[in-house]
């Protein structure tokens, strides 16, 4: 069939692509087109992003800012007292990030906001985080406070007065005990756990510990020794290495003036008096009976406000008095043997003592051909010596 001309001589369009002209207006409507909803696209995700920024993402897990954008972001926003402290303790270390971000079941993305200061923790975490560090509990504490306003209440909550059932428990066994040692492990152990719980039942950090007197040399009695010791974390459950407690520690002023002596972190200098590893605050009570001193009950907390409360260290006196029950006559002293002189650091003692306290038992007992406890005796006031002569040269040396 042939093709026939339209009539009045128009002509038929072709199909197809369009001619040079009219692709080009095609081509810039195009354009133009795309640049509008580019810059649309745009704004709304800025305007996503100025919303969702000072939230708490503890629900939106997405890929963690890595440390070098966390430092850029840093340097564009207000530093916060909590936010520097946490970088410090953190140091960038992502292993210490996911332990945190496990402790607290949130994101590690959630973590790395908080240390770039695009979010802040809720209430709820921050107050789980003093108890993700225990080492820096006390001023993590104190620095919370300081940004976010007095949420922690770091005194002693909810004590309440000793019960009954403990009194009950000491005397029964203090009534059906065999033996004198059996009677003070026995009432011991029983007052530790029930202070423990009863002090520390959220357990943020505790220890409490019993030294004894140790017995008197010519010229009188020269320190306390730890005897027993029983804590919570950072504490260990129960403490081997004993150490010697002269003059200068808080259960050494608390036996010269036979009452109850309480220190913390907040209205005291470490420099004060000797200091163990991990407390912020402590309360040391004299164990009396007939006037007659025969050891320290000591509790330590990580809080450094704990014993603020009347009622805590009230507590503690009423554990002390129960204590007197299980301690042998012989081991009480009259006040006047006291000459406690100057001891070496709590740390230091406790490292060398792990080193040589049982070998050299066991190589006196050899020796002397006699049994462990004889020779532990004989060992404790030996070495008593040795740390003494240690503190006399440190001394000379400042």
């Amino acid at each position: 069939m042939v093709n026939e001309p339209f009539p009045d001589g128009e002509t038929k369009k072709r199909r197809g692509r369009p001619s040079g002209e009219a692709k080009e207006r095609q081509r810039q409507a195009t354009k133009h087109i795309g640049q509008h909803v580019v810059r649309q696209s745009s704004s709304q995700k800025t305007s996503r992003s100025s919303t969702t920024n000072t939230l708490d993402d503890e629900t939106q897990p997405g890929t963690p800012t890595r440390p070098e954008e966390a430092q850029e972001t840093q340097e564009t926003n207000t530093a916060t007292p909590f936010r520097l402290f946490l970088q410090s303790i953190i140091h960038r270390d992502h292993s210490e990030l996911a332990r945190i971000a496990r402790e607290l079941d949130v994101a590690e993305n959630t973590v790395y906001r908080w240390l770039n200061g695009n979010s802040e923790p809720r209430t709820i975490h921050l107050l789980r985080l003093p108890d993700v560090f225990p080492e820096h509990r006390a001023e993590l504490s104190a620095i919370i406070n300081k940004t976010f306003g007095n949420i922690i209440n770091t005194a002693a909550r909810g004590i309440q007065a000793i019960d009954r059932d403990i009194y009950r428990r000491v005397l029964e066994i203090s009534a059906f005990s065999q033996d004198e040692d059996t009677r003070f492990w026995e009432v011991s152990k029983a007052i530790f756990e029930h202070a423990l719980h009863q002090l520390d039942y959220e357990q943020r950090g505790m220890a409490v510990t019993y030294a004894k007197l140790m017995p008197p040399h010519e010229d009188g009695i020269h320190s306390l020794r730890e005897v027993l010791m029983r804590g919570h974390a950072p504490w260990s459950i129960d403490e081997e290495s004993k150490a010697f407690l002269g003059g200068t520690t808080l259960a050494g002023t608390a036996a010269a003036t036979q009452r109850i002596h309480i220190w913390n972190e907040i209205d005291h200098s470490r420099n004060m008096v000797e200091i163990d590893k991990f407390e912020h605050s402590a309360c040391a009570v004299p164990v009396i009976r007939s006037s007659q001193l025969a050891g320290i009950l000591i509790v330590s907390s990580t809080q450094p406000d704990f014993f603020k409360e009347n009622q805590v260290s009230q507590a503690v006196a009423e554990y002390s008095l129960m204590m007197s029950v299980a301690i042998s006559d012989r081991d009480f002293h009259p006040s006047s043997l006291l000459h406690l002189r100057p001891m070496p650091e709590l740390e230091w003692q406790r490292q060398h003592l792990s080193r040589i306290y049982v070998s050299r038992i066991l190589s006196y007992a050899s020796e002397h051909q006699t049994s462990y406890r004889d020779a532990e005796f004989w060992i404790q006031r030996q070495i008593e010596l040795e740390f003494e002569q240690e503190a006399r040269t440190i001394i000379k040396r400042q």
